[in-house]
Formats: structure tokens, sequence, C-alpha cells
């Protein structure tokens, strides 16, 4: 690590120094130097404030540059600190704010009382329970229960199993029946990665949908009349819309949560990491799920997002397709994996395998099981698919040859 420490400084040292003599040059500072530079001043001068009152909104995000100067303010005034802020949104680590200022706050402040908001206005109770029971396995993360007045006509989440190949006829089936249910309400498209909303839109020029990169706006051939719009969920908070389509929640490096891990040499730069797995990327996903005022819709691949696993787990939901059937059933083996349809490497075919592998192993080379479920009444671990034999058609275990269970449907 010192030779990394070495080599980093020498690339950054001097990008640094770049910079610098350019704003000098040109009579500028920035942001964090209008913070740096009151900071020392204040100190320096001892400057007589008479503030009775200090009071922060967006507390989740401060970072210590800013806690510093309030830190000095309030030691020269002797003022009261009031503030406001939601740690369950800490999502701007990598601009520099540390959710320890908030968890932490009496080890930074001293004696305080804490005094909740509980009470919301946007989100129906069922979809706060969900949302909050996701957020909550976060120990750290301090426990609230929120609480809404607002009826729960319609079950909050959808999930929209896809493949490259239908993934944007999904999209368009999916804004229809948006329209049919709600009306030419405005929709909110978010990704994880601004790359995301490329994915949806097919290159080749024959594409239903575009993307206005300026302003974020997607037009859908035949639904013009409705406002919908893609941000990355970042830039979506503070933000709500009536429905909201998440996208392309990939169990890969670059998918949600984003498994890309921070170079070691960053720790010097950034907050330390917490302790709870993707603690960041679960208050992200948080942050998705609670734009909308009547539902979510969430399009999953085969190789789906680890939280997307966990609500469907979590709230006994099945994956359902364009008709309404079950897309991904549990795994009668483990009990509490998916069966999901993935692609064999070799020879391109589709099967069935558990979303817990390599924990789980199972697979099923027959991919109708999804279409028509039937558990093997006798071994309880293989499904009953159809088959032709020498009398007529039948429904056979998966597991023949160690079941040979069997329904004649030629009677």
């Amino acid at each position: 690590m010192k030779e990394r420490y070495k080599l980093f400084l020498q690339f950054s040292i001097p990008i640094l120094k770049k910079y610098n003599d350019i704003l000098k040059e040109s009579n500028q500072i920035d942001f964090d130097d209008m913070i740096n530079q009151a900071t020392d001043l204040i100190t320096k001068n001892k400057a007589n404030f008479s503030f009775k009152y200090i009071i922060i909104d967006e507390y989740q995000d401060i970072s210590f540059s800013r806690f510093k100067l309030i830190q000095k303010i309030r030691d020269l005034s002797g003022a009261r600190l009031t503030c406001v802020g939601d740690d369950w949104q800490s999502i701007y680590r990598f601009a520099g704010s540390d959710i320890s200022l908030f968890s932490n706050f009496e080890k930074h402040v001293g004696k305080f009382e804490l005094l909740l908001i509980e009470q919301t206005y946007r989100n129906s109770q069922s979809l706060i329970n969900i949302s909050a029971n996701f957020i909550k396995k976060n120990k750290k993360q301090i426990s609230k229960n929120p609480m809404s007045q607002i009826s729960d006509k319609y079950e909050p989440l959808k999930f929209i199993g896809f493949t490259s190949e239908n993934l944007e006829q999904k999209f368009i089936n999916e804004i229809e029946y948006l329209v049919d249910k709600y009306g030419n309400e405005p929709i909110l498209v978010l990704g994880r990665h601004t790359f995301d909303i490329k994915n949806l839109i097919i290159q080749n020029g024959n594409s239903r949908i575009k993307y206005i990169e300026r302003s974020g706006k997607l037009e859908v051939d035949g639904f013009e009349k409705v406002d919908i719009k893609f941000l990355t969920v970042h830039r979506s908070k503070g933000t709500e819309a009536k429905n909201v389509i998440i996208l392309n929640l990939n169990n890969n490096l670059m998918g949600f949560p984003n498994k890309m891990t921070d170079d070691p040499i960053l720790s010097v730069l950034l907050s330390d990491h917490e302790e709870y797995r993707f603690a960041e990327e679960r208050r992200l996903f948080y942050v998705a799920l609670t734009r909308t005022k009547n539902e979510v819709l969430l399009f999953l691949p085969s190789d789906t997002s680890i939280f997307a696993e966990e609500l469907l787990n979590d709230n006994d939901y099945l994956l359902t397709n364009v008709q309404g059937r079950p897309k991904a059933t549990l795994c009668p083996y483990c009990k509490t994996g998916r069966l999901v349809v993935r692609k064999n490497s070799r020879n391109g075919n589709n099967f069935l395998g558990c979303s817990h592998y390599p924990a789980c192993n199972q697979t099923y080379n027959d991919i109708n099981i999804l279409n028509d479920e039937l558990i093997c009444t006798r071994c309880r671990s293989g499904f009953m698919v159809k088959r032709s034999g020498r009398f007529g058609d039948f429904l056979g275990c998966t597991n023949y040859q160690k079941c040979t269970y069997k329904i004649n449907l030629s009677e």
C-alpha cells in the first residue's frame, strides 16, 4: 500500500496543482474553498456572532468540512443547534457526506433531544411497511415507524421479468398498463446508473422509445401525452411522481446494488465504509422505492438483484409475466430461493436455476414449469410436466428416474 500511495500522489498532486493554479489565475475559488477559507477566517479573527439558533436542513448529507464550519460558528456564538434530516436517505458519500455525523450525533455535538417526524404524506402505508422493513435490516439506521393516512388502493409493487430481446416491448406494455389504470399521470423512470436507459432503447434505429438526454424526457410511441422522465436514483432524491419504474435490477458488478468497491487509497479522501454490507446502496434503493405516490414497477432480468430478491422473499411476491402466471416460484429444494430462467453457456439452451446459486445448485431443464406449476405430491421436490408415451399424454415428475410418479391425461 505504501508504494500505491506514492504512485497515487505522483499523478494526483500535479493535477491538483494545475487545478488550483487555474482557479488562482482566474481569481476564483470553488465550493470547498469557500467552506474551508470561511472556517479559517472566523477562527483566526474570532468573529463576534450574535446567532441564537443554527438550523440545518438535509443534515444527513453534511460533510466534515461543513460540520467544522458550523461547529466553529456555534463555539463563537453559543447558538443552539437544530438539525433536520433522514439517515435512511444518506446517499452522497462520494461527494463527502459522512453518515457518522448523523448516527453519532451526541459524540460530535453533545447532549441532544431526538424528535421523530413519522407522519408521511406521499406513500401508502403498505409501501411504507415494505420499504421501512427493507431499510431497517441495517441496525445502524435510526429506528423509526413511518405512518401514512393514504389508503392502500393498489398493490404497491409490481415485478416484471424481461430478457434483452423483449425489454422494450415489456416496457411499453407497462406504460400502457399504468395509463389504463391511472390515466396520463407523470411516470418517473429510475436507473442506478446513467447508462441504464441505453439498455432500454433498441440501437438499430427502429426503437419506439426516444430518449432526450438534455431534458431526461422519454418519448414513447403512442403515449406522447404522458410525461415520462428518466433520472438516476441519486438525482431523483427530493422528487416524486404518481408512478415509478426502476430499470435493470441486475445482480452484477454494475447492477443495483453496485458492487464496485472503492480503492483503499480513497479511504484518505472519503469517510470510512460502513460495516453493514451495501449500506449506502440499500439507502439508495430505499430512496428509489419511495419516490412514488401509487406504485413501483421493478424490471428484473433473469440474474436478479439481491435487493429485488429480498423484496420477493420477504413479502411473498411472485414474479409474473404479462399473462399474470408465475414467472419465478419457490425452489422446492432450499425452500427460500426462487426459480429463474438462465442460459446454458455451452449450448445456449434455457433452464431453470435457483436464485441462491451457488448455495443451492438445483436446476430444471423444462422452463414450462413456470407456466403451469404443479409440484409432485410424492417426492415434493420435483414438478409434474407434460410428456407423451405409448398410451398417450401424461404428467411425469422431473425427478424421473428417482421418482416414477405420473398422472395419466388420456383418461
